[in-house]
């Protein structure tokens, strides 16, 4: 080779590299926003009067939304993890690998196109996967569902490599927002394009919003949705999520003294509704900075849900059945070549892969399953399938088209149809009408043949209920009923009291005393740390929550009934009634009696609430608005000297 073609090759080269890294800095940014746990109906803009989403909006009202976007289903309890799967991986729910550790995952696209790209957040497929995504990474998340939205185990990624480290009492979507808002400024000094993913723990449980988010809803002004059990108890599917508990860990429904179904219901929607509050004001300050660091109008900013939540609608109480409200989830995007709009177009998450690589001009792997949605958005196409194919389990399969919906139960080889155009909350099933009689069984034919477009055999779903987590019916993890009877254990109240008064003011880093406002506050931010992603907290939780909170080690006394697995995931042993115990089980069973107002050994949030605003009426002796120590004190050793002197068993 000559001098001279070997420096025009160089020049070449160079030239090619030099092109490559101006195209790159020619594509705009992207940010993805992923909620978790948000029902479609959520949001203000898109018709719900009761909730305020200002920033949301802000995202709807300038750009794109997909009308009728769908989550394909599950085959565990976790829908968090295939939802997650789908998305990075562009499969369907039968071919998606629940690690992520095959195929070309979404963020390694972007990657490989010259894109720095960052998360911060909630991963819920392993850290390999993570580490082979992300160039950088703060406050991530490894796992399902955090015990507390603060004290949240969080990673950081240091040389490549995720290192644990303590991010103290922050709120996990101050935390998250946080951590996003750092590197968008940091990444408006560079010419690199990003990709930004911010995968928010909330509004998943615990449903803890902080400070005036808390109060922010007053239930009495909430509207229930139409198909709530406590409107509709008609709806009600009695298999409860296929086995699922409901309620609480026992699946029993709550009396709640004098409270009704209905005004029980708004309460829970009004605290829900403020963590979401919460959550869109942090939002709002990460959209903020794209604009205070002038990069708004390069960044396409992308927004989804990862699945709905039934909240008691058809009586279900989860994320585990076929239901509108627990399938539709939302897709909406704006930004740099977002034109505002809408569609209707039947569309899956997974279809967000293929859709941000067609927005953004990047190639797009063959492996990759879902539809490039970009056509849609930009009006060349008006929908990119027929008919939209959902599966929960081994009991729960659904069809539709643009406007009919078949539920389908093999089991049981039962259909249900809806008309969702007229009826979109579900609450006509006009399958025993004769003149459906055609419509359902052509919607048959065409569940048959998505069945075998995606690979849904029996064969398959069992083998992927067993992987994944999954578990066909049965009650699953229900406690048996406590036996015996137990004597009030001998302990001097005051001295116990004023113990647990001394850790209760260093929790709430306070010492002479606490506002009554504040005293309530903490009690209700202790139950959701024990209750984690639990509606409730038994007693066994209990003693292990106030062991934590005095310091103590509770060796033999720790972990729920089973002995499941702890945080860390070892193994602790199941809590024993009939030994000694030492003061946080005294404390604990004092706690539980003074609570527990409908008797069914679970203690709620809604009762500790109710339990804490008594408590500081009756503790402030002198009026003033604020309970000192020794009020404190008072009000915890009335909880162990009014403890039952025995006990048998409960109802």
């Amino acid at each position: 080779m000559t001098k001279r073609t070997l420096t025009l090759l160089v020049a070449l080269i160079g030239a090619i590299a030099s092109t490559s890294a101006a195209a790159a800095a020619k594509r705009p940014n992207v940010l993805f926003i992923f909620t978790d746990d948000q029902r479609p109906d959520a949001f203000g803009a898109l018709g719900n009067p009761d909730i305020r989403t200002p920033n949301m909006d802000r995202i709807i009202n300038s750009g794109f939304v997909f009308n009728q976007a769908y989550i394909q289903g599950s085959m565990t309890f976790a829908t968090c993890l295939p939802s997650r799967a789908m998305i990075m991986s562009g499969k369907p729910l039968f071919r998606a690998p629940l690690q992520l550790d095959s195929g070309v995952l979404m963020p390694q696209v972007f990657q490989k196109a010259g894109y720095r790209t960052f998360c911060s957040g909630k991963w819920h497929n392993g850290e390999l996967s993570f580490e082979k995504c992300f160039d950088e990474a703060e406050a991530v998340f490894f796992g399902g569902a955090a015990r507390t939205h603060v004290n949240v185990p969080v990673h950081r990624m240091i040389a490549g490599l995720m290192v644990p480290y303590d991010a103290g009492e922050t709120f996990s979507t101050d935390l998250f927002a946080d951590a996003a808002i750092d590197f968008i400024e940091r990444e408006s000094k560079t010419d690199q394009p990003f990709f930004c993913y911010i995968p928010f723990t909330a509004p998943h449980s615990p449903v803890t919003p902080p400070g005036k988010w808390a109060t922010m809803y007053d239930p009495k002004k909430i509207m229930l949705p139409p198909n709530h059990s406590a409107l509709r108890p008609d709806l009600a599917d009695k298999r409860q999520d296929s086995g699922r508990r409901s309620g609480g860990r026992g699946g029993r429904g709550r009396q709640g003294g004098d409270t009704s179904p209905v005004d029980r219901a708004k309460q829970q929607y009004a605290t829900y509704y403020g963590l979401i509050s919460h959550l869109d004001h942090h939002i709002g300050r990460v959209l903020d900075t794209l604009e205070k660091t002038g990069q708004a109008d390069n960044t396409i900013v992308l927004f989804a849900t990862d699945h709905g939540m039934a909240m008691n609608s058809h009586g279900q109480s989860g994320k585990h059945n076929a239901y509108e409200h627990t399938t539709r989830v939302q897709i909406f995007a704006s930004g740099a070549g977002v034109p505002k709009g809408s569609s209707d177009a039947l569309v899956y998450l997974y279809d967000i892969y293929p859709t941000l690589c067609g927005l953004t001009g990047l190639p797009i792997p063959g492996e990759v399953e879902g539809k490039n949605l970009a056509g849609v958005i930009h009006g060349k196409q008006a929908k990119v399938r027929d008919h939209l194919f959902t599966a929960y389990m081994d009991d729960q399969r659904t069809i539709r088209d643009d406007r009919w919906k078949m539920f389908y139960r093999p089991k049981e080889d039962r259909a249900a149809l809806y008309d969702l155009k007229n009826d979109p909350h579900e609450l006509s099933d006009l399958a025993a009408k004769p003149e459906h009689s055609e419509r359902i069984a052509a919607l048959k034919t065409a569940l048959a043949k998505a069945q075998q477009q995606y690979g849904d055999t029996p064969e398959v779903t069992a083998r992927l209920m067993r992987s994944r987590g999954g578990r066909p019916g049965g009650a699953g993890g229900r406690r048996p009923a406590g036996a015996g009877v137990i004597a009030r254990p001998t302990v001097d109240a005051s001295a116990l009291a004023k113990r647990v008064t001394e850790k209760f003011l260093a929790h709430s880093k306070a010492e002479s005393g606490l506002a009554k406002g504040k005293f309530q506050e903490i009690w209700t931010q202790l139950h959701a740390a024990w209750a984690g992603d639990e509606k409730s907290v038994g007693r066994p939780d209990l003693i292990q929550g106030f062991a934590k909170l005095l310091g103590e080690q509770p060796s033999e006394r720790g972990g729920r009934i089973g002995g499941q697995a702890d945080r860390g995931g070892q193994r602790r042993p199941a809590d024993r009634f009939g030994g000694p115990i030492g003061p946080s089980g005294v404390i604990a069973r004092a706690f539980s009696y003074a609570t527990d107002s409908d008797g069914d050994r679970e203690i709620t949030a809604e009762e500790v609430q109710s339990a804490a605003e008594k408590w500081s009426g009756d503790g402030d002796k002198n009026s003033d608005g604020k309970l000192s120590a020794d009020e404190i004190s008072s009000v915890i050793e009335g909880f162990i000297q009014s403890m039952p002197a025995s006990r048998g068993r409960r109802r």
